[in-house]
């Protein structure tokens, strides 16, 4: 397989043993710095370990080039370039991620038609249309990932090539940059936002595409996660024999081809360092949450999610026997790191 990356690369610095060039990938094009890709209008990116520069662009809210007009123009040419072998094409996209920041042209589309108000700015860039500007860098991403479906189809890929979408955690909050999840619903009924350990902040749609091979609008609630990727996309390119066998992913296979029986987790454990110390289980229809562990608090929330989705109702007092239960998982399952200790939970707090 050609292999290649466009995007926001957050796993390690160029030269550095987390860089993509590293990690298999034979092309990278984009940021390799979080903190970098806050800006859509880059004064550089990188190509492997070239650096791109942009004239004309000086991480204000205008300038010269997109990043993500970028990504697609890169993406186009690695698809046209590889396409009479296998290929696999990464694209972390960095909208609509903070600073809101799209062009001219993008945001005429809803300036004006999406109202704004008065709201206190903290962090990123500020914009003075931030709901329409949010709302365009969307149909920016959405008319992207349209062109490149178009172009696989006209290639004669289309039968071939599984298209995957999902993100890496839920919307963001406070308004912080400008962003309005609560006017434009982005959680729906889901409890919190990006940084937490309830559902708002983990749970995300994934769509998967295959023309001839899985069944349109089909919808599955089996519950999966993003190491599942590995072991599924190597299963459907009939090469599940190379999956490490210590991957704590499973293949969905089976749910999206449905021709064979699916296997299914006992549970999902989350450990998250980061927004006070959380973690979580989800087991079946039980979810078990702690947070501000930092703060010395190891007292467990249960919900059932069959109910209560939006995650209201803390039900652990009449349930003790599943709270010891998911007491017992998070105790095995969490592993002590230097790197990101939760000093509480390794008897160092």
């Amino acid at each position: 397989y050609a292999t290649g990356a466009m995007g926001k690369w957050g796993l390690g610095y160029e030269g550095s043993t987390g860089d993509p060039n590293k990690q298999g990938f034979d092309l990278f094009f984009g940021y390799l710095c979080q903190a970098h890709a806050h800006s859509h209008y880059p004064m550089f990116l990188w190509r492997n370990d070239k650096k791109v520069l942009y004239k004309g662009n000086e991480r204000q809210l205008q300038g010269a080039r997109h990043s993500q007009d970028e990504f697609i123009a890169e993406a186009i040419q690695f698809i046209r370039a590889n396409k009479e072998q296998p290929f696999f094409l990464y694209l972390p996209f960095a909208i609509p991620h903070l600073s809101i920041q799209t062009s001219l042209k993008e945001l005429d589309v809803y300036k004006g038609r999406i109202p704004e108000e008065e709201y206190v700015h903290k962090g990123y860039l500020q914009h003075p249309f931030p709901r329409a500007g949010y709302a365009a860098m969307v149909t920016q991403m959405d008319r992207g990932i349209g062109q490149i479906m178009e172009l696989i189809e006209q290639l004669g890929l289309d039968e071939d090539t599984i298209i995957v979408f999902t993100s890496d955690n839920g919307p963001t909050y406070d308004r912080l940059g400008g962003s309005d999840s609560v006017f434009f619903e982005s959680a729906g009924p889901l409890k919190a936002y990006k940084g937490s350990i309830y559902e708002g902040g983990i749970r995300v749609p994934t769509v998967v595409r295959w023309p001839g091979k899985i069944k349109p609008r089909q919808v599955t609630d089996l519950i999966s996660y993003h190491p599942d990727w590995l072991p599924t996309l190597m299963d459907l390119i009939g090469a599940a024999d190379t999956v490490p066998k210590d991957v704590d992913g499973i293949t969905l296979a089976p749910s999206l081809l449905g021709n064979a029986k699916q296997k299914e987790r006992e549970y999902i454990f989350f450990d998250f360092n980061g927004y006070g110390g959380q973690q979580a289980v989800r087991a079946g229809d039980w979810k078990a949450v702690r947070r501000n562990i930092h703060r010395g608090n190891t007292k467990l929330e249960l919900y059932n999610l069959k109910e209560d989705i939006g995650e209201k109702n803390d039900v652990a007092a009449e349930h003790p026997d599943i709270v010891k239960r998911m007491e017992a998982i998070m105790k095995k399952e969490h592993m002590p790191s230097k790197l990101f200790p939760m000093k509480v939970l390794d008897g160092e707090g």
